[in-house]
C-alpha cells in the first residue's frame, strides 16, 4: 500500500529537516566547521610537488606566500547564492576560507618555486638542489 506524500509544514517535517541540515563529520569534526581542501605532497628526485583539489576556484581565489622557509596557501570558496533569495533544499557543499602551511625541506630551491592551476587542481613545484656527492680520492701507499 502506498501512502500519499503531503508536503505540508508540520512539526515532524520541521524536525526531520533540522536534523538533515546539520552537517557534522564525526570522523573529522574540524572539517565540519569550515572548508578544508585536500592536499597531497609528492617527492621526486628533481622536486617536491604539492597538489590541492580546489574545485570551483580560480587562481585569483588562491594566495601563495613564502616566508622563512614556510609556504602558506590560503583562499576562499564563496557561495554565489548566499546573497540572494535562494533557499536550499539540500547541500553537502562547503564554503569558506582555508589556510595550509608547509615547511620546506633544506634542499628546496626557494627562488624557483612555481605554481599553476588547471581544472580546479593547483600544483606547486618546488625544485630540489642536486645532492652533493662526496668526492672520493684514492691515496696511494708508498
Amino acid at each position: 500500500m502506498l501512502i500519499k506524500w503531503i508536503d505540508r509544514p508540520n512539526i515532524i517535517n520541521e524536525i526531520d529537516h533540522l536534523f538533515n541540515s546539520i552537517k557534522y563529520d564525526y570522523a573529522n569534526p574540524i572539517r565540519s566547521c569550515q572548508w578544508a581542501p585536500n592536499f597531497e605532497v609528492l617527492n621526486t628526485d628533481e622536486s617536491y610537488i604539492v597538489r590541492a583539489d580546489l574545485p570551483g576556484l580560480t587562481k585569483k581565489d588562491v594566495n601563495i606566500e613564502l616566508s622563512e622557509g614556510i609556504v602558506k596557501i590560503s583562499g576562499e570558496r564563496k557561495n554565489e547564492y548566499s546573497n540572494d533569495d535562494s533557499q536550499y533544499r539540500y547541500s553537502e557543499l562547503s564554503y569558506g576560507s582555508f589556510s595550509k602551511n608547509f615547511t620546506l625541506p633544506e634542499d628546496a630551491i626557494e627562488d624557483k618555486i612555481n605554481a599553476k592551476m588547471r581544472d580546479g587542481v593547483m600544483t606547486i613545484e618546488v625544485p630540489r638542489m642536486e645532492p652533493i656527492k662526496p668526492k672520493t680520492k684514492t691515496i696511494s701507499i708508498k
